[in-house]
């Protein structure tokens, strides 16, 4: 028996890195608003964990959806009654970190049914963009690939980044979709631009760099980390962007995304793309985390026009991200743009 629980704050609670904090209030109310969201991809035999049953339900009914599964609506409460005496339990939220752990705790479920402490470690330093910057680095190689991004772990270090590179992006360790990123020219960097940039190094220790490219499109590319470990190629992601937030997915079939992104790029690139992060990603868990991960890219403008390149690698997302509810809906015959609204 799989049960959902949606919790928007992942990426806050892997910088926080505690069992308990005070949650955003745009977090906060994005999980009051969108609790229910599990449904949009869970099976008829799931359980979605919400905070009101009748609300979610009424929320839910008001998706205007091709195919729809009905899963069972509980509340945390009610977990613990629902899970003892099963046999076979697979608690699946967006995101594992330490706060969603003591949650689910405190609501009474056992630590047999949820990662261990070393395996929540583990996932949040996969999480970091470290990992993002070494994926990048060992895809460089390949022909029509561009992108470059360094960890700076001083802010000393950054500011000569900005200063030699004049067009950059600046990233927290742990960000989400765009929030904790920060476009940042040389000649134009303001107080608060460098305020934030100091804070977030004492905070979080680094920042990564980037440089900045002629972006042209967006798109992800998904995977699922197995139970047997490997890592394997689950569908493909075109999602939009706005001031570098993400505001909503393309709902296609999985040939008409294919289609979309290799009007630019050769999808022998995209395939052999593909499978070297199979293989890295696979070797990086190493086990220590299943359930969906993506890897967000992006199109690029070429300095000969009418050419263009792939960035391989914008970030890793080890959670289930929006590209994956996308899929799961276009899956279903669902077409259009899938976005939540505030």
């Amino acid at each position: 028996m799989t049960f959902h629980y949606f919790n928007p704050d992942h990426e806050i609670a892997l910088a926080m890195n505690a069992g308990r904090y005070s949650v955003p209030l745009a977090a906060r109310r994005m999980r009051e608003r969108y609790d229910y969201l599990p449904a949009l991809w869970a099976r008829t035999a799931d359980t979605v964990i919400v905070d009101d049953v009748k609300t979610a339900q009424e929320r839910y009914a008001a998706e205007e959806l091709a195919m729809r599964s009905q899963p069972t609506f509980i509340t945390l409460s009610q977990l613990p009654e629902m899970i003892e005496g099963k046999r076979i339990i697979d608690i699946q939220p967006w995101g594992w970190d330490r706060a969603m752990w003591q949650t689910l705790r405190d609501a009474g479920v056992k630590e047999e049914y949820m990662p261990t402490i070393r395996q929540l470690n583990r996932i949040r330093d996969l999480s970091h963009r470290a990992v993002a910057i070494q994926l990048l680095d060992e895809l460089k190689n390949y022909e029509g690939v561009t992108g470059f991004s360094r960890l700076c772990d001083t802010y000393e270090e950054a500011l000569l980044f900005i200063d030699r590179n004049k067009d950059v992006h600046i990233k927290s360790p742990w960000s989400c979709s765009g929030r904790g990123v920060k476009h940042i020219c040389a000649e134009t960097v303001t107080e608060n631009e460098l305020q934030w940039i100091a804070n977030t190094i004492e905070k979080q220790h680094s920042v990564a760099a980037e440089l900045t490219c002629r972006k042209v499109l967006d798109f992800a590319v998904l995977f699922v980390a197995q139970n047997n470990g490997r890592v394997k190629f689950h569908g493909l992601s075109v999602f939009q962007t706005t001031n570098s937030s993400y505001s909503g997915n393309i709902l296609a079939s999985d040939k008409e995304k294919k289609d979309m992104i290799c009007k630019y790029i050769s999808p022998a690139l995209l395939h052999a793309v593909t499978i070297k992060i199979e293989q890295f990603m696979t070797e990086k868990i190493g086990g220590a985390y299943k359930g969906p991960l993506g890897v967000d890219m992006m199109v690029c403008e070429s300095a000969k026009e009418g050419e263009y390149l792939l960035n391989p690698c914008v970030e890793i997302n080890l959670r289930r991200t929006m590209g994956h509810v996308a899929l799961a809906l276009a899956r279903r015959g669902q077409r259009g743009v899938f976005k939540l609204t505030n």
